[in-house]
């Protein structure tokens, strides 16, 4: 089959990239939120913004992309970089329909040709080298790319911003460094930390739990964060741990299910049951079944 004996379909979809909506309660600091708002001046400017996400687990990298495209009111699109298994599906596929072959635009292509879009490349060193080096002219100055698939050259849209997040360090498995082209394309890095106690604190009382729960836990979380050997309990752990309350669970049941029981390490385990013994040291525990009034979210 040649070329010729395919016809274009458009996007995956055939749907219009559109806005996202906020995430509730999403903390972002002062200093990133001005980050946030160069990075989209520069855009709305014309210049070419690729930035690249780090942080720890569970901190909100994915978030914050989304997040950027729904204050500013940027259409989005993000891409699994960990399901990318070959360079052509970043393209586009053949699908067969009515005996006839069509070539199916990958909408990650309709995104990058949607003026002022949000692109969000997720977990970006999951994917295999080769395959990201498809897409490395899309990613500098030229922004663009000749498709043999497709046919014509790939224009990135006026406007349009790609957002990279990374997971990096001995715990991610099937992670890959990032070469020295690639990262050098991404010109802007934000850290993400976790919430100060007290924004963590907050998050966790919309959630449902009472200011002193929500004190306690995110204690619980810091002491483990900042001990020698640190374990890092993510924000996501915590929300998890207050759904569990909510639903009737025993303290020490809604901690280990959302943080101990994921842990391989034993001595982790040892320190964190260490750091749980004084959560449960209060007067509304009986028998081991956590009894502590949830206070309903009222938004």
């Amino acid at each position: 089959m040649t070329f010729k004996d395919r016809r274009i379909a458009a996007s995956s979809t055939d749907s219009a990239i559109t806005v996202p909506p906020g995430e509730a309660n999403f903390w972002i600091s002062p200093q990133n939120r001005e980050r946030l708002s160069r990075i989209a001046s520069r855009s709305e400017r014309g210049e070419h913004v690729n930035v690249l996400i780090r942080g720890p687990k569970g901190c909100g990298k994915t978030t914050l992309a989304r997040e950027f495209a729904h204050l500013f009111q940027r259409p989005y699109h993000e891409v699994h970089c960990g399901a990318f298994i070959d360079a052509e599906q970043w393209f586009g596929k053949d699908r067969l329909n009515d005996g006839e072959t069509w070539y199916r635009k990958a909408r990650f292509i309709q995104a990058i040709e949607t003026p002022c879009s949000v692109n969000l490349l997720d977990e970006i060193n999951r994917a295999h080298p080769e395959v990201l080096n498809a897409i490395l002219g899309l990613l500098d100055w030229r922004r663009s790319m000749w498709s043999d698939d497709l046919g014509y050259k790939i224009m990135v849209a006026p406007g349009a911003i790609f957002f990279a997040t990374i997971n990096e360090g001995d715990d991610y498995y099937g992670t890959n460094p990032l070469d020295t082209a690639l990262r050098d394309r991404f010109t802007r890095t934000i850290k993400l930390t976790y919430p100060p106690r007290r924004e963590e604190a907050k998050i966790l009382q919309k959630r449902g739990l009472n200011k002193e729960m929500a004190d306690k836990l995110t204690l619980f979380a810091n002491t483990l964060r900042k001990a020698t050997n640190p374990a890092p309990v993510s924000t996501r752990q915590l929300l998890v741990t207050a759904e569990e309350l909510k639903d009737n669970a025993s303290l020490r049941e809604a901690v280990e299910t959302a943080v101990i029981n994921g842990v391989e390490d034993s001595a982790t385990v040892k320190m964190s049951l260490e750091a749980l013994q004084w959560l449960e040291e209060n007067p509304y525990v009986e028998n081991d079944r956590e009894i502590i009034p949830v206070e309903e979210n009222n938004g």
